[in-house]
Formats: C-alpha cells, sequence, structure tokens
C-alpha cells in the first residue's frame, strides 16, 4: 500500500499514534489547515487535538484503539474504533478511579495532499462513559 493511501493514513495514526502514544506523529500525518468536529471538546486545530490527545493519554496511558470498521470512500474514511484502557490519570478536575473503560467512537476523516485535513466525529457515547466513570465529566458547553 502506499504512504499517501487515505486508508493506510488513518489505520497509521490509531496504530502507532493513539496505540503506541507516537503523538510526535501529528506533525507528519496531519494538515496545518486540520480541524476536528463534532467530538465532545469542540472543533480543535492540529495543536488543540494534539493537546486533547495527550489529555486522554494521561487519563488512560494503556489507551488502546481497536478498528472495528473502516470504510473508504475516495478521499474520505468513515472509522468505527473501539477503545478501551484504564482511567489510572487525574485530568481535568477528575481523580483516576481504576475504572477500566470501553467506548466506541464513530469518525469521518478526510484526506488531502497524503495528510489528514478533518475529522468530523459523528458518534462518541459521552453518557456511557460518565456511566462506566461515575463521575460527573464537563465536556464543551457547546456540544
Amino acid at each position: 500500500m502506499s504512504e499517501n493511501n487515505p486508508a493506510e493514513i488513518v489505520r497509521r495514526w490509531f496504530e502507532e499514534g493513539w496505540n503506541e502514544g507516537n503523538l510526535d506523529l501529528i506533525e507528519e500525518l496531519f494538515s496545518t489547515k486540520f480541524r476536528a468536529q463534532g467530538g465532545p471538546h469542540g472543533t480543535l486545530d492540529r495543536l488543540a487535538y494534539r493537546q486533547y490527545t495527550e489529555m486522554v493519554r494521561r487519563a488512560a496511558p494503556n489507551i488502546q484503539c481497536e478498528i472495528l470498521e473502516l470504510l473508504e470512500a475516495g478521499d474520505y474514511i468513515v472509522t468505527r474504533v473501539r477503545t478501551f484502557g484504564t482511567h489510572s490519570g487525574d485530568v481535568e478536575g477528575i481523580d483516576a478511579t481504576g475504572q477500566e473503560v470501553v467506548t466506541e467512537v464513530v469518525d469521518v476523516w478526510k484526506i488531502e495532499d497524503g495528510l489528514i485535513v478533518e475529522r468530523q466525529n459523528t458518534e462518541f457515547d459521552t453518557f456511557g462513559l460518565r456511566k462506566q466513570l461515575d463521575r460527573k465529566i464537563r465536556f464543551n458547553p457547546d456540544n
């Protein structure tokens, strides 16, 4: 597969970025024009998305992402991913619970010129996450 294959770019982000914690990969795979939208934290540019991934990894350092489905339509990729890990880190005023957490996320990714330019989050189970942690979680008030 080509390095510029949209499906392989997104797969690499999950495998090396999320699963291995190589967040420097953001500078390689994500456009400077990147925008993440629709998630519980609102619209994020590339820097804010990196800060978001760092925050998630502080909360659950052992986080792993399992790609359940990956559908390709030209420059667009749809992923359904199961994430799991242990909430072992204090973050954003939420004390670590030690709770194993599992969520499913559906995203639509757009690739241009071999770079990720957009991630549109279409499904994130915030209620399920709150229930698993037995905590009130404050996300972006606009969402």
